[in-house]
């Protein structure tokens, strides 16, 4: 079992044994800490046992590894496959992980218990404290935005605030050394905006010192580009009750802990500290994004309107418009929310309106545990519910493209996903006034109950049916889900595309765009890139026109309309390539994860190394940053500086993701696909299984987000392809 920090240290932890993971067929994912007794009468998972270091795992022990003479493509790919199997949640069909990386969002779970009189339960608050100290920075102990990022004011003060509210003292080493790298940035007076909020609704800062949000913005003509039912979702949907907390400017009561507290994480007394002069005071470790002369102009006239212009009348008018559409949001979402952020702010919304026993604020409470996950660092809140529908529909489509799915060891794998994916299409619409697009018929990232339509799930999902529905080896479950409901599906996808005047033929992620993306310059958070409107991305392009291909070709339906939307996809994801061939990934790190599916889009539509200067544009950059072993490594930098940046050794996912663009191009040299197929075998245990090597995923430029089951779903597919490809006799 892996020793950690918190092991080193002496910190209590809580007993692995007595963990279970418990979900259910619409992919909720909760964990319980449970006594030696009822544990004896409640084995775990196969999941749980690996993700815990369970001895009793069952490893597998294929004939064929690594050290044997005739280890081909094909044995690696299935002893993935055969590992990765075990992983899956038997009662949901689902992929279960640690979904980890920022370090900004379990400020919002601890901070709204403490605020609330609750005290978290006791195993809870062991882990809690053993995630964050193992995340801390190794040499000046602080946290960064993210977990391999270096330590910032940000991260530092949030972290040092939860770690002091769960009970650990002053003077432990932990928070010795945390405090001194945080003086030594100058304190939590050069927080970001929303640690600003955050410290503010905990009674360690002044709203004062916070630049506002508005909630007359909601009050607007819809018609005005400014509007901001016209902001990018996760945007709103954090800053509707920001905007509560901010007219009604909430902190907490004051207590002794908090008063310790404004004592320590400040270079001066709190009361000296003048905060109206701090609003756009950032730490230039923190600041990713500077406010724009604009938006400086912007906040200091709202600023002026707040303090002497407000009346009452239009006080109580936006205040009851800000909580209204809260509601809207428990009420769509069941009150997950569309993320752990907004559903904590949300959270401490409610409970100031209708109190910690009222039935919205439990079910708040009973929800905040969707996202609460637990791990062998310890327990941290993710950056959503989990990833449920995206795992699954990669997993369906890459054992298929891998020649896997029909095998008879894969059914159930393939069955209990299929079925996850048929309970997870969204079958109502939003409430009316919630400022959301038609959503029936489509797919989320996560789970139904979430409820926020994705362009690329919805189109890599339907991918994944067609093809269970396709293989008469599963015609039991075809039934499952009909045409029409495909049909749906494929009008929500559709609606999504930007064919008007914003980045023509481009998808977006939820919405289409609606406002012009200049709307940037008004973006307040300092630490994030790209939040205020959606934008286009090449990645959920590709994935669109993933989807859309395979539909066309099996279906009738609005077939000249979707000849037409792919070629106007195809033309956006060409405009975009850049000049050296590459495209920039948003969502995937970075410039490797662009390619990949690039490339695979232009590949359905005929589109090879031989027949297109694009393809063999990025084809050549690719190959250019192939390493001295054979394999491929992209750092995180890449994706804060748009330029690419080696990583310090190659990594299994980038190699996987650069041999799957070139396999889809056709790429003529075989000798370059085959030193990166050897690394993806060589670095592969015998027991099928691929060990953590680095962050895969980033969102907003600038922040770093592990997504576990891609260390097994890529190279199983690139292996899997390799071996249709060049070792057609194994199969």
């Amino acid at each position: 079992m892996t020793e950690f920090y918190s092991d080193t240290i002496g910190l209590p932890k809580t007993d692995p044994r007595l963990w279970r993971l418990r979900t259910d067929e619409l992919g909720r994912e909760s964990w319980e800490y449970l006594t030696p007794q009822q544990a004896a009468n409640d084995p775990p998972s196969t999941f749980t046992q690996w993700l815990l270091q369970d001895p009793k795992f069952p490893q597998p022990h294929p004939e064929r590894n690594k050290h044997s003479p005739d280890f081909s493509a094909f044995d690696a790919c299935h002893n993935g496959a055969s590992f990765f199997k075990l992983l899956q949640e038997p009662d949901s069909g689902i992929f279960p992980c640690q979904y980890k990386g920022p370090m900004f969002m379990t400020i919002g779970y601890v901070a709204v218990n403490y605020i609330a009189g609750i005290e978290i339960p006791e195993h809870e608050r062991i882990e809690l404290i053993r995630y964050i100290v193992n995340t801390a920075h190794p040499v000046d102990g602080g946290w960064g935005l993210h977990s391999v990022d270096k330590s910032t004011v940000f991260g530092t003060v949030l972290n040092y605030v939860i770690l002091r509210l769960l009970g650990l003292p002053k003077d432990h080493p932990v928070c010795a050394k945390a405090r001194s790298t945080l003086l030594r940035l100058g304190g939590a007076i050069g927080s970001p905006h929303w640690g600003k909020i955050w410290l503010s609704a905990l009674n360690l800062y002044k709203w004062e010192g916070v630049n506002p949000a508005p909630p007359e913005t909601w009050l607007l003509p819809y018609s005005l580009p400014m509007h901001p039912g016209r902001w990018w979702v996760h945007t709103r949907g954090v800053y509707i009750p920001v905007s509560y907390l901010s007219l009604v400017k909430f902190s907490c009561p004051m207590t002794p802990l908090l008063e310790e507290l404004r004592n320590e994480i400040y270079t001066k007394p709190f009361d000296k500290i003048n905060f109206s002069k701090n609003r756009n005071t950032v730490c230039g470790v923190d600041l990713y994004y500077p406010h724009s002369t604009t938006l400086n102009i912007a906040n200091s006239l709202v600023v002026f309107y707040e303090k002497y212009l407000r009346n009452r009348f239009i006080y109580s008018l936006s205040k009851k418009k800000v909580y209204d559409l809260i509601k809207t949001e428990l009420q769509n979402t069941d009150s997950l929310c569309i993320a752990p952020v907004n559903q904590a702010f949300c959270a401490l919304v409610t409970l100031i309106e209708e109190g910690v026993d009222s039935e919205a604020f439990q079910r708040l409470q009973y929800r905040f545990k969707d996202a609460l996950f637990h791990g062998p660092q310890g327990m941290t809140i993710m950056g959503t519910n989990g990833v449920q529908t995206w795992d699954c529909a990669f997993a369906i489509q890459y054992f298929f493209v891998a020649g896997l799915a029909e095998r008879p060891e894969f059914y159930n794998t393939i069955v209990s996903a299929y079925k996850f994916l048929c309970h997870a299409q969204f079958d109502t619409e939003c409430v009316p006034g919630s400022y959301r697009d038609k959503r029936k018929g489509a797919w989320g990232f996560s789970t139904k109950t979430q409820g926020y339509t994705v362009a690329d799930c919805t189109a890599e999902a339907i991918k994944a049916i067609i093809m269970v529905k396709n293989s008469p080896v599963f015609s039991e479950v075809h039934h499952m889900i009909s045409s029409e409901r495909l049909f749906e599906g494929i009008d929500v996808l559709l609606n999504l595309q930007n064919i008007g005047s914003f980045e023509y033929g481009s998808f977006a992620t939820y919405e289409k765009i609606k406002a012009p993306l200049a709307m940037e310059t008004l973006n307040p958070a300092e630490v994030f890139g790209n939040i205020m409107v959606e934008y286009p991305y090449v990645e959920c392009t590709d994935s669109s026109v993933l989807g859309l291909t395979y539909f066309h070709k099996y279906f009738d339906y609005r077939k000249e309309e979707i000849r037409t939307r792919i070629r106007i996809a195809i033309e956006f994801i060409k405009k975009s390539q850049l000049p050296d061939g590459s495209w920039y990934g948003s969502w995937g790190i970075c410039f490797t994860y662009a390619g990949m599916f690039a490339l695979e889009a232009l590949h359905t539509v005929g589109e090879t190394y031989e027949n297109s200067s694009t393809v063999r544009k990025c084809c050549d950059f690719l190959v250019s940053k192939q390493m001295k072993d054979g394999g491929w490594g992209e750092s995180m930098k890449s994706s804060e500086l748009h330029s690419y940046v080696d990583s310090e050794k190659s990594l299994v996912v980038q190699t996987a993701w650069a041999l799957i663009a070139l396999l889809f191009a056709e790429y003529s040299n075989k000798e370059v696909i085959d030193r990166g197929i050897d690394l993806l075998k060589n670095r592969q245990e015998e027991s099928g299984e691929w060990k953590f090597e680095s962050v895969e995923g980033v969102f907003n430029h600038s922040c770093a987000i592990e997504y576990p089951s891609y260390r097994f779903l890529f190279p199983i597919k690139a292996l899997g392809m390799y071996s249709r490809a060049y070792e057609t006799h194994t199969l």
